[in-house]
């Protein structure tokens, strides 16, 4: 099979070096970025994650960061889903549509404050979009991509591995909220999501120097726990009733 020439159109992720390492067969492409597919095989990467922990690579997962005076306001523009009783610290699954009302992406989005959103995207470029709606109602708000990288825990044991690196408070975190949590003195946004049903946590790694540290712990603190590099699971994620852009919903 032919080879993929890495250039700035493909980036790679502050994880790539733990990924290779972990022994990576495949790749897709994702948001412009190589997101991991393959690593024993798709049947027992499956068997792997129902039973043990995975750290997945989805630095993919760019972020749209909202912030200003009109932050919430254009948050609530994007989506047809009801954003009033939306609280800080918290996530909401918001399908983001266009003026016909055609899927453009289906992030998570997450209340960080009153005029803060991230919105942790899907496999489209809806930067544009976004700053396009800025500017036509002239909104007081600065769009941008920050420096952050999602690292996801997943499988029946993610709690028990997130807590030896970031603490046992990391295990009340509920369902769709989030909190900060240090790591070598410094603060990171972790959630619990994730993209299977087996549960765990989504670390937002703010700063692609953090990206290896952060993975080399979770590596080290997980050796006992059979943690092993993973990645999301086309049968897992159906077997759940998880849904993909671009594969079971179109504009």
């Amino acid at each position: 099979m032919a080879l993929i020439s890495s250039s700035r159109r493909l980036r790679r992720t502050p994880f790539s070096e733990g990924v290779e390492a972990a022994g990576v067969k495949a790749y897709t492409v994702y948001n412009h970025m190589l997101l991991p597919t393959v690593f024993a095989s798709v049947q027992e990467d499956y068997a792997h994650l129902k039973r043990a922990v995975q750290i997945w690579d989805v630095a993919c997962e760019r972020q749209v960061e909202l912030r200003g005076p009109d932050a919430g306001r254009l948050m609530q523009m994007l989506t047809p889903r009801d954003l009033g009783g939306m609280t800080a610290g918290q996530c909401y699954y918001v399908p983001i549509v266009d003026e016909t009302g055609g899927m453009l992406n289906d992030p998570v989005a997450l209340k960080l404050a009153e005029d803060r959103y991230w919105i942790s995207i899907a496999d489209s470029d809806l930067l544009m979009w976004v700053k396009a709606v800025v500017y036509g109602y002239r909104l007081e708000v600065l769009v941008d991509e920050p420096d952050v990288s999602p690292l996801a825990v997943q499988g029946p044991l993610a709690d028990e591995l997130a807590a030896r690196v970031f603490g046992d408070a990391v295990r009340k975190l509920r369902f769709f909220r989030f909190g900060w949590f240090d790591f070598d003195g410094a603060c990171h946004v972790i959630a619990r999501s994730g993209y299977s049903r087996q549960g765990g946590f989504e670390i937002y790694v703010e700063g692609g120097r953090n990206g290896m540290p952060i993975w080399s712990a979770l590596m080290e603190a997980g050796r006992e726990l059979d943690v092993r590099a993973g990645c999301p699971n086309g049968i897992e994620r159906i077997e759940g009733g998880l849904l993909s852009y671009g594969n079971d919903m179109t504009r």
